[in-house]
């Protein structure tokens, strides 16, 4: 028989229970549950199971159904699951595992922890290996000192710094690169203040929002109506375009070896599709993120010392 196992990260919610097991499903056909190091309600790293399979791909198939259901589940009950399906596992090299299962007993297999269903024998026990690393930046009185001197000389307060600030530091406490980006994204919005398009446009876009409003082809009211809104929100540059302006500020310095507008559009481009369910895949989003937060960090500086007039 077959079993399967997947890794699970608990954050913010967790399951009330001082066992280490919470069985969810339980039958002559199947077994299902959640498996952790400690007591659930204090774990963090654990693992979704499941039992009774008569073949590899019997296990397989039915472990990443059941992903979608403890998804529902989490969703519902409050708890915070996090596949880690979107990040890089540290591993150890095939002859250090190779070196490792030469003297583990002979039930016994270790394996480099991976996202997603993970699929063994039933009798077989797994056993997976972790790193954990901390670190601090810190920063010398003189030099803290030395810079509020100059942030006292040089910065203008405005709101719109102060959002993207505070969306920043955020970033840095993301759960995940996509989520990193994606707020930092943001921070790099509430910099945005969209301009008006040039005149001549301005006008060919208001003589089509009047032939939409005189339209037949659309029967109901609110519906030209608000098509016609649709059409006058084009008197302002798209929020990609502002941000690109923007960021153009940043000249001459390069990110990632690129200057500023091509990097941001290149980021700009994977946030769509992050925001619109065509994934980019973890590495494209963790290969970006640090160097963005470069970009993101000056552009709010220049925001700080020299913020965008509004139009």
């Amino acid at each position: 028989m077959y079993s399967f196992r997947v890794p699970i990260l608990l954050d913010g919610g967790k399951p009330d229970t001082s066992e280490d097991e919470l069985v969810l499903a339980d039958s002559p056909e199947e077994r299902i549950w959640l498996q952790g190091p400690a007591p659930l309600k204090e774990a963090s790293r654990i693992t979704f199971r499941g039992s009774g399979y008569p073949s590899p791909e019997a296990a397989e198939r039915r472990g990443a159904e059941l992903c979608f259901t403890l998804r529902l589940t989490a969703l519902r009950a409050g708890v915070g699951i996090d596949f880690m399906e979107r990040q890089s596992f540290p591993s150890l090299s095939p002859y250090a595992l190779d070196a490792v299962n030469a003297v583990v007993p002979e039930n016994v297999r270790a394996i480099n922890e991976r996202a997603g269903v993970h699929v063994h024998k039933t009798e077989e026990q797994l056993v997976t290996f972790q790193v954990h690393a901390v670190g601090q930046v810190r920063t010398s009185e003189t030099s803290f000192k030395g810079h509020f001197v100059e942030a006292l000389r040089d910065g203008v307060p405005n709101q719109r710094a102060r959002l993207a600030f505070d969306l920043f530091n955020q970033s840095g406490r993301a759960h995940g690169t996509d989520s990193r980006l994606l707020t930092l994204v943001s921070a790099v919005e509430a910099l945005v203040v969209p301009q008006k398009v040039p005149r001549q446009e301005q006008e060919l876009i208001a003589n089509l929002a009047r032939q939409v409003e005189a339209s037949s082809l659309v029967e109901d009211p609110a519906r030209r109506a608000a098509l016609a809104n649709r059409v006058r929100a084009l008197r302002r540059e798209s929020i990609r375009s502002a941000a690109l302006r923007l960021v153009q500020r940043l000249e001459p310095r390069e990110y990632a070896g690129m200057a500023p507008t091509t990097f941001f559009d290149r980021v700009y481009e994977l946030r769509s599709r992050l925001s619109h369910g065509d994934s980019p895949s973890w590495r494209e989003v963790g290969d970006v993120s640090g160097e963005f937060a470069h970009l993101t960090r000056d552009l709010i500086d220049l925001e700080f010392t020299s913020p965008e007039p509004n139009v």
